[in-house]
């Protein structure tokens, strides 16, 4: 007679620390791509609100020379320049377009820059998840052991 019960496995504390370091390494990792496509996403919002800002007519301002914000140099933006935009397409390449062509294209990046960011976060909370719960196992063995120990005493 042959029984339906299901199989039982024994894992060792090992196991479970070793699997708990692999999943933080895996978010350690993880975490440092996400923040990689969430500045990528940040300056690309930048681009965005820069070309939808600034003033259809000519001007004069300033630029700033890095993301410190260090040191500005003035600059004179042409009449039109809304029909005189570069966009970077990527390996190099780049296209003389108007800004709304500029501002469709980067906002279709920034499409593509929130789906890879969402599939990320859903990742991270995923394994985030698996982690913590082996930490609550394990910490829930270590204190059998102790209070093992502790009435064999």
């Amino acid at each position: 007679m042959s029984s339906n019960k299901p199989e039982k496995k024994v894992i060792t504390l090992e196991e479970l620390v070793g699997r708990a370091t692999e999943l933080r390494d895996q978010l350690n990792s993880l975490n440092t791509v996400l923040n990689m496509y969430l500045n990528q996403y940040r300056e690309v919002q930048l681009s965005l609100e820069t070309l939808r800002g600034l003033p259809e007519t000519g001007t004069e301002s300033f630029i700033v020379l890095d993301r410190l914000s260090s040191a500005c140099i003035p600059v004179k933006i042409n009449e039109n320049w809304v029909n005189n935009v570069l966009v970077n397409l990527g390996l190099g390449y780049y296209m003389r377009t108007t800004r709304d062509k500029a501002v469709e294209i980067i906002s279709r990046r920034a499409r593509e820059l929130e789906r890879v960011l969402n599939n990320l976060q859903a990742q991270q909370r995923t394994l985030l998840e698996e982690y913590l719960a082996l930490e609550r196992l394990i910490s829930q063995v270590i204190e059998a052991y102790r209070a093992k120990a502790a009435k064999s005493v």
